[in-house]
């Protein structure tokens, strides 16, 4: 038999020092983790730049807290090395202190690529981005296991985006929990189907959108469960949109730029008229969303702005959610192409009279939901918000 020489024991110093979440990753309950609490002098843990996790650095008089566990085998290390991803990070030796003595370990160090930022706190982790590092784990642990490099680096900002509906919805649910007003069947129905049971979860396709296969097994309105059910979601994360509105000149600000949907299909012309819209990033609200892309995509500030509501716009193939509102905005010098270079949009903002917008919407021309949903929700609004601004 050849011996295999132990690897030291591996010292975290980020969110990996959190038992649920280093037990996602090293596929093992948390209960069996061993962790000792350890001290890394002359280093100190520093945000990754616009990033919730951390990195080490040098600093003379700093010291670096965290904790030490030894893999139970080269399987359990290689998930290790997975999730903090070669490609950013590489294992370097370190001596680091325990209160049994100085202890030779090893630790993740980033590579050149990666710019500091601020100092990261543990408990701050903790109290912020915590619920978001578990559900990027947990896809990024599903890539492992489906043999999938996650190291291309659209395939990050994807993950982040994804998790961050799981984690919004997650809020959702506790909140109509608690009392929040139901949406959906439950807002209409006594005793509606409430639970729905994911057995087996793939992703065929990964990237800054991706896909999920599923088989489910649902309540019905019959009582009891389905049949196992094969289907597959285009994942996409949280979106918003927004309608300008000038109550003084009565006009409204659509949009039009090339889209892959249209272009797939076979469209002859994929530039539909829209309004404008975005991902949700970080932890940014959707009202704020709708501010950062009105200036994006438009180079529009908005005044006030009203939320027309959240909703599916393809719920049987697409997770992805909107959140639509209508602002009133000064559209008097609006127009022109927009758009951010390095996310190669190439954006027309077009100022139009409400009345040509609902001409063009009841001929067919306004050919996306969100504009169609957008513009009928101004018309029930629209005499309120001109009176409202005289």
């Amino acid at each position: 038999m050849d011996f295999v020489m132990p690897q030291p024991p591996f010292f975290f110093y980020g969110s990996l020092q959190a038992p649920e979440l280093l037990s996602i990753v090293a596929g093992r309950p948390a209960e069996t983790l061993e962790l000792t609490p350890a001290t890394l002098d002359g280093f100190a843990a520093v945000h990754v730049l616009d990033e919730a996790f951390p990195c080490l650095v040098e600093r003379e008089g700093a010291a670096a807290q965290g904790a030490i566990m030894a893999a139970r085998d080269e399987a359990e290390a290689a998930r290790l090395v997975f999730f903090e991803d070669e490609e950013e990070f590489e294992l370097r030796p370190v001596a680091v202190r325990t209160a049994d003595g100085a202890v030779e370990a090893q630790a993740f160090f980033p590579r050149a690529r990666l710019a500091p930022g601020p100092d990261w706190s543990y408990e701050d982790w903790r109290n912020t981005d915590r619920p978001l590092m578990l559900e990027c784990a947990a896809e990024i642990m599903a890539l492992y296991e489906q043999g999938v490099d996650w190291s291309d680096l659209s395939m990050w900002p994807g993950i982040k985006n994804r998790a961050r509906a799981r984690v919004r919805a997650g809020r959702e649910n506790a909140a109509r929990a608690e009392g929040a007003p139901p949406v959906g069947a439950e807002a209409v129905m006594e005793n509606p189907p409430r639970r729905a049971v994911t057995e087996t979860l793939t992703r065929p396709y990964a990237s800054y959108f991706g896909i999920e296969a599923m088989e489910v097994r649902h309540e019905t309105f019959g009582g009891g469960l389905s049949a196992p059910l094969t289907r597959a979601a285009f994942v996409s994360g949280d979106a918003v949109t927004v309608l300008p509105y000038d109550p003084a000149r009565d006009e409204v600000l659509l949009i039009a730029q090339w889209r892959a949907g249209p272009h797939a299909r076979g469209d002859a012309h994929p530039w539909p008229l829209e309004v404008i819209a975005g991902r949700l990033d970080a932890d940014e609200s959707a009202e704020a969303a709708a501010r950062r892309e009105a200036l994006e995509e438009a180079g529009l500030e908005l005044d006030a702005v009203e939320p027309v509501g959240g909703y599916y716009p393809s719920p049987g193939v697409m997770a992805e959610h909107i959140t639509s509102y209508i602002a009133v905005a000064d559209l008097s010098e609006a127009g022109g192409v927009h758009g951010l270079e390095e996310e190669g949009e190439d954006i027309a903002a077009i100022r139009l009279g409400f009345d040509e917008a609902m001409a063009l919407l009841d001929r067919g021309a306004v050919n996306s939901a969100t504009a169609m949903i957008s513009l009928l929700q101004l018309a029930r609004r629209r005499e309120a918000l001109r009176e409202a601004a005289g």
